[in-house]
């Protein structure tokens, strides 16, 4: 891989040293308080174009020393990128982060003319400083510099400093980029990052010793795009017990079989129930559970998901957060009566991201998960497909 990218990048570093100055297309982020506590107030009913995001014509990115030029060919819409603009994320992580920004940080791109995939994650390396302890062991998505050093707080796509997917042009650390596997179509190629994610969190919750030590039966609540990877992922490294998925819209149900779901629930309890768990009902409604499934994935991405996977899982078993929710109300009982584990996940280390990119023709059928191309210009109507779930993973082609 790295000397595919050698060879790319003397190519591409005579051609972009001798370009002129142009400009590009580009959505901008600019936070506005108004509009950020409007947007929390009203959720799905706030109108898109109202949102604090515009289709800006900027100048093409000056390509700084260690780092390449690329054409953007595909970027995806991530629920993060929904909860920046719909003020669902919580504020005290908002020093970590700068802008106004283009966001986008799931990206395929060209480079030569050879596709390649981004790892958006900024740490030491491309702040000019020397490897803080977490980059030293490997753990450069936990770098401690964050927001230090020769670039403003962030990772791409939410960096003040490096534009981001949602743009025609973009730059990105060489140590960032990585070719894809020609067999591989651009819907799967753009899911490169997300399966990042995915593959990390499952690594973190269930790798021993460099083996996997798998819980006796899974179930996965939310059947959107971490959902749904989380359940091709499970299979592909190697899971080969009960795996039961909450969906809630049909083609996520279907997605959710299709991936290795062996059976789909429109609610947890209906899965709980199926497993036998019983239920206890308490003062004022309170409903708590005994029994369960041993490993459970939360990634509906809600407070409400994360609510339920407490008590989905049985006693001394294990939750695994890939969904991020914001701030709310959360009750930890279970945690501390029924001795369940919370396992957080939030990036990936440059192995991980590595290992995503060479697993990407394994994953075969998942690029059935892009279900709606948008171009820049079209936005609102992007951002409204996502936000009222009329499909399950949204891109743009800029």
């Amino acid at each position: 891989m790295q000397s595919a990218l050698a060879a790319l990048s003397t190519h591409s570093l005579a051609r972009s040293s001798s370009s002129p100055s142009a400009l590009m297309r580009a959505l901008l982020f600019t936070p506005s308080i108004p509009r950020y506590a409007a947007a929390r107030l009203l959720g799905k009913r706030y109108p898109p174009k109202a949102l604090p995001l515009q289709l800006s014509t900027l100048p093409e990115p000056e390509r700084p020393q260690g780092y390449e030029r690329l054409k953007v060919r595909m970027a995806g819409i991530c629920g993060s990128d929904i909860a920046l603009l719909y003020g669902k994320q919580a504020p005290t992580l908002s020093g970590m982060f700068s802008f106004p920004a283009v966001l986008g940080h799931e990206v395929l791109a060209e480079l030569g003319g050879v596709r390649v995939v981004v790892n958006p994650v900024l740490a030491c390396l491309e702040r000019g400083l020397p490897d803080c302890p977490a980059c030293a062991r490997g753990d450069d998505h936990l770098c401690l510099n964050v927001a230090g050093g020769s670039l403003a707080p962030g990772m791409i796509g939410f960096c003040a400093d490096l534009v981001g997917g949602w743009a025609q042009r973009m730059v990105a650390h060489r140590e960032r980029i990585f070719p894809v596997d020609e067999s591989v179509p651009d819907e799967r190629a753009v899911l490169a990052e997300p399966v990042a994610v995915v593959l990390h969190g499952i690594r973190q919750a269930w790798e021993q010793q460099g083996g996997f030590h798998w819980p006796a039966q899974m179930l996965v609540i939310g059947a959107g795009s971490i959902g749904l990877i989380a359940l091709k992922l499970l299979r592909v490294l190697g899971f080969a017990g009960p795996l039961y998925a909450v969906a809630r819209h049909p083609l996520q149900a279907e997605l959710a079989r299709r991936f290795g779901a062996e059976r789909v629930f429109p609610s947890t309890p209906a899965a709980q129930q199926a497993v036998e768990a019983r239920r206890f009902r308490g003062i004022l409604g309170a409903v708590s559970w005994r029994g369960g499934f041993e490993g459970v994935v939360e990634a509906s991405g809600s407070p409400g998901g994360l609510q339920e996977a407490s008590w989905a899982v049985r006693e001394g078993g294990r939750v695994l957060l890939l969904g991020a929710p914001g701030a709310a109300f959360h009750d930890f009982s279970p945690y501390w009566f029924r001795e369940v584990g919370l396992v957080g996940s939030y990036a990936y280390s440059w192995d991980d991201f590595s290992q995503a990119v060479r697993m990407l023709p394994e994953l075969e059928g998942l690029e059935a998960m892009v279900t709606h191309h948008f171009p820049l210009e079209a936005w609102p109507e992007a951002i409204q497909t996502v936000v009222r779930r009329r499909g399950i993973k949204v891109v743009f082609k800029p």
